[in-house]
């Protein structure tokens, strides 16, 4: 993405703003992702690799559109969900919550790929992760930490700033498990960024995320929050809050 794009777009959504601009965050990060370049180093490295299809607004506009007219219960979470609350980073999916049952209300939404309680689709040219409220801690974040953001075409679903934290907490150990750490690592500072902006009262919050976790993943989770809350403190007492 070039200097006058970053400046144009604004990385946020806020209540009123049209859902074109969730296309234009899509776009955004599309422009961005290095995998569009010949020869990066990655490439000169591993050999190149199937550059990514660049979305179509209207797709994306047309997904929000099906979901409110069939009137499919979902919950927006992950990065589109983030920027409803916190300036941020663009993202290049759209993250829904909700039922496998109701997944199937949009057979356009085709599953390329599905594990436990997860699975990555495509809307036409839009990619679409999906989280199923089957697993019993996703459910509760449907069921408990809703609320609707206004766009100016439709309301959408989206899940609540304690919401978002849970998830994240959640998805935490399995990641550091996995070696994922750059993601890890978006996912604290994206948790610092909602405790800085938003105060939300955070021992329930690691109680819900924690609670069928083994011991060392729970105090682990504790240190986190700690941390988080220790920079979040740090960057209000800098910008003067």
């Amino acid at each position: 993405m070039t200097v006058a794009a970053s400046q144009k777009h604004e990385v946020t959504l806020p209540e009123g703003v049209s859902l074109r601009r969730v296309a234009q965050v899509l776009l955004d990060a599309w422009e961005a992702d290095p995998r569009r370049w010949m020869n990066a180093p990655a490439q000169l490295r591993e050999g190149p690799s199937p550059a990514p299809a660049m979305p179509v607004p209207q797709d994306a506009l047309d997904l929000f559109r099906l979901l409110a007219e069939r009137r499919v219960d979902y919950l927006l979470i992950g990065g589109l969900a983030m920027l409803t609350y916190v300036k941020g980073r663009n993202t290049k999916d759209v993250d829904l919550l909700l039922s496998l049952e109701a997944s199937r209300e949009i057979p356009e939404l085709e599953i390329l790929e599905r594990q436990d309680f997860f699975a990555r689709a495509q809307f036409r040219s839009v990619q679409v992760d999906l989280l199923f409220t089957f697993n019993p801690l996703f459910k509760t974040v449907a069921e408990k930490f809703a609320t609707v953001h206004s766009f100016a075409e439709l309301n959408v679903p989206a899940a609540t700033v304690e919401g978002l934290i849970v998830l994240k907490l959640y998805a935490l150990p399995s990641l550091y498990r996995q070696f994922q750490m750059d993601r890890a690592a978006l996912y604290e500072n994206d948790i610092t960024m909602l405790i800085a902006n938003h105060s939300p009262a955070l021992e329930p919050l690691i109680a819900q995320a924690s609670h069928d976790m083994e011991p060392g993943d729970k105090e682990e989770l504790k240190k986190i929050i700690s941390e988080c809350t220790g920079r979040a403190k740090l960057l209000r007492q800098r910008s003067g809050q």
